[in-house]
């Protein structure tokens, strides 16, 4: 609940009731230097004396027990358990620390000094632009000092989404075939946020995950019958994947989109050129995945900053019958998620002194 402040003189047994009892009974015992993670030599809290130093009584007036949520031991994770399900867990199964180790943590968290660790790589879910890769979670008790910290070898991706599937000519029953290229996937999110007046310090990467491209229109033509008449189709190149972790697969198509990376996305797939008739190329993945070429040149755009690149429609020319003229249209890029996400109507404060990749503002966790 957090020691008192300062106007009333201070008992040893309210310093134990907030920190645990030490083996002798003996303040100089909580010069604390605890190293957890990428956090080095930490105190029993900021302001209370180290080592050597002086201790005194007035040193503890309005300190916490801080609590080291682990996001930083053991290898990649793909969105684990919420921040609030470590902290619940039972002392010994290695989710969190009590910095001084006299204390185990409380059950009501309002007073302390939880502070979510992060110091590797941790990726995300795909299926909804809301998922997020590390989040609080919710039930923290009123009082509680939350903050989240990304270490230097600490980074946050959302997942990419896949690439959309080039146009064709399978039959859907209405006898126009799935011309149109389909829309890529929406990336997800990197870090969500579900608790008011938590503090992310970020040293390490957190990004959004991106969409995947669209896939490239299919075209169908049929020449004049003075020009021979014979019919020609040509298939979209499928789109990129998006970039994020897991990074999302490539769109099939008459050529398979790339699939894209943790940091790039793929580069869409080439459309097929028969003749006349000129599939679109696959839009790019992600941020950067690079438009798939249509057949005759006919460029599927490069993916932006904001979404996957469409796919070009296929391309017309002259000499054409009206029957047997298809014409497909590229597919929509996947809508990106964000960096960080948030609780609608919740306050987060930033400092930044790593890198940030996506949006900040967006709201909805899932």
């Amino acid at each position: 609940m957090a020691v008192k402040g300062s106007g009333s003189s201070l008992s040893f047994s309210e310093i134990e009731a907030e920190f645990g009892q030490n083996s002798d009974r003996d303040l100089g015992e909580y010069r604390v230097s605890q190293t957890v993670g990428a956090l080095v030599n930490q105190p029993l809290d900021e302001g209370i004396p180290q080592g050597t130093s002086p201790i005194k009584f007035s040193d503890f007036y309005s300190k916490r027990l801080n609590v080291i949520i682990d996001y930083h031991s053991g290898s990649t994770e793909n969105r684990p358990t919420v921040a609030k399900t470590r902290y619940n867990a039972a002392a010994g199964t290695g989710t969190h620390t009590v910095i001084g180790g006299f204390a185990t943590r409380p059950t009501n968290s309002g007073g302390t000094k939880t502070r979510i660790h992060i110091n590797k790589t941790i990726g995300s879910a795909t299926g909804n632009i809301n998922n997020c890769a590390v989040r609080t979670g919710t039930g923290w008790n009123s009082g509680t000092v939350l903050t989240i910290e990304i270490g230097s070898s600490g980074a946050i991706y959302g997942a990419g989404g896949n690439g959309g599937h080039g146009g064709n000519d399978s039959e859907d029953g209405s006898g126009n075939g799935f011309k149109n290229g389909a829309n890529g996937t929406a990336g997800s999110s990197g870090l969500g946020v579900q608790f008011s007046g938590t503090t992310v310090i970020n040293n390490g990467v957190i990004s959004a995950g991106y969409g995947g491209g669209g896939g490239g229109g299919f075209r169908k033509v049929e020449r004049e019958e003075a020009f021979g008449g014979p019919v020609y189709s040509a298939s979209g190149g499928g789109g990129g994947g998006g970039q994020g972790l897991p990074a999302g697969e490539g769109g099939g198509g008459h050529q398979t989109g790339a699939d894209g990376t943790t940091t790039a996305g793929g580069n869409g797939g080439n459309g097929q050129e028969n003749n006349l008739a000129h599939g679109g190329g696959g839009g790019g993945g992600g941020s950067n995945g690079t438009g798939g070429i249509g057949g005759n040149n006919n460029n599927g755009t490069n993916g932006t900053a904001s979404t996957g690149g469409d796919g070009a429609s296929g391309t017309n020319t002259g000499n054409i019958e009206g029957e047997n003229n298809v014409t497909g249209n590229g597919g929509a890029g996947g809508s990106n998620g964000a960096a960080i996400r948030r609780t609608n109507g919740i306050t987060v404060n930033i400092t930044n002194n790593g890198t940030i990749t996506g949006s900040q503002t967006a709201t909805g966790v899932a």
